[in-house]
């Protein structure tokens, strides 16, 4: 896009328009506006715009992709409690890149998360299957649009041995983290507020980086600044958030990531960071219906609490994500949806 003809123009700004809407800080958190100025200090267009037009760039019928989610939210009373901010936004992106590209997307999270991830996906619309099965849906004589729930492993050396296996068996064409803690430069991964949060949570930045090293496509999607692909901006982290050069554990390297990704997209609900990418990829196809409604949003936030995923602002297990309840994220896609309308008529 060096030179930026007059349509050209309005996707910029309607990109830019999405990226604004993902980034409004509505939970009142007061971090999003400081990562999101980092990371466009660095790139020239539209965070949401870069990421899905290099997915709608390279996906075709029958690809895999790679997402990762899922954060154990307190492991101290048991690792069976994880927060509802990222699956959601993992089952809405799944069916995104079903419906635009009938590719088969992977989903991986903590092995005790598996069962409630299949139930969140099930709700988005996609049958979930082993992945020997998923990968021949794209092609079979009768539709079926399928995804695969993996787990990946807690621990380092089955983490990296598992992340090799991964990639040499399904060769993914991306890498999508959707609110996935980030190790730092010693390999801890953090809370928000410092605390270290790496024992339970699976150790997705291998993953990341075996991607890398086989020149996969990576993004990463996050709203705290301690998620994976916050290493594009690490050094401000560092400098100006809090805990971001010292945690309050004993590592004392701070809360910031070391792993980096092709493309990093900031929102102010991790969830809201997916809707804007798959928003992304129902203007580029010129299609409205890749991107989900406010029904499907509000099943797929209840099955979400069916599946005994909290709140991890409040602690319920009711519907909403990051202490909003269902009706405000149902507007937010249904905004979303209008953008998207609007949209497509331009172009």
């Amino acid at each position: 896009m060096n030179s930026i003809t007059q349509t050209d123009k309005k996707i910029v700004d309607i990109f830019e328009q999405i990226d604004h809407l993902i980034n409004l800080d509505i939970p009142g958190r007061g971090v999003v506006k400081f990562l999101y100025q980092s990371i466009r200090e660095k790139v020239d267009y539209p965070l949401t715009l870069l990421a899905s037009q290099k997915l709608n760039q390279i996906l075709k019928m029958g690809d895999i992709v790679f997402i990762a989610t899922g954060w154990p939210d307190r492991p101290e009373i048991t690792p069976d409690i994880a927060e509802t901010d990222g699956p959601p936004g993992a089952a809405a992106l799944a069916r995104a890149i079903n419906r635009a590209y009938h590719a088969v997307p992977f989903i991986f999270i903590e092995e005790n998360l598996v069962q409630a991830m299949t139930m969140v996906v099930n709700a988005a619309g996609l049958k979930v299957l082993p992945p020997t099965q998923a990968i021949k849906t794209p092609k079979y004589h009768a539709p079926i649009n399928s995804a695969s729930v993996l787990s990946f492993p807690i621990e380092k050396e089955i983490a990296m041995k598992k992340a090799c296996e991964f990639i040499v068996k399904y060769h993914p064409k991306a890498m999508i983290t959707i609110e996935k803690g980030g190790m730092n430069e010693k390999e801890v991964i953090h809370t928000s507020r410092g605390a270290d949060s790496t024992k339970y949570m699976a150790k997705i930045d291998y993953l990341v980086q075996e991607s890398i090293k086989n020149n996969i496509t990576t993004i990463g999607i996050g709203d705290g600044g301690n998620e994976i692909g916050m290493g594009c901006i690490r050094e401000e982290i560092k400098k100006y958030l809090p805990f971001g050069d010292r945690c309050k554990c004993p590592c004392q390297a701070g809360i910031a990531p070391a792993t980096k990704t092709d493309f990093l997209i900031t929102a102010a609900i991790s969830n809201w960071g997916a809707y804007g990418l798959a928003a992304g990829l129902a203007l580029l196809k010129n299609d409205i219906n890749i991107f989900h409604d406010r029904e499907l949003e509000k099943r797929v936030l209840q099955k979400a609490a069916d599946a005994c995923f909290i709140d991890g602002i409040n602690g319920y297990t009711e519907p909403g994500a990051d202490g909003l309840p269902s009706r405000v994220h149902e507007s937010f896609v249904e905004i979303l949806q209008e953008l998207i309308a609007k949209g497509v008529k331009q172009l």
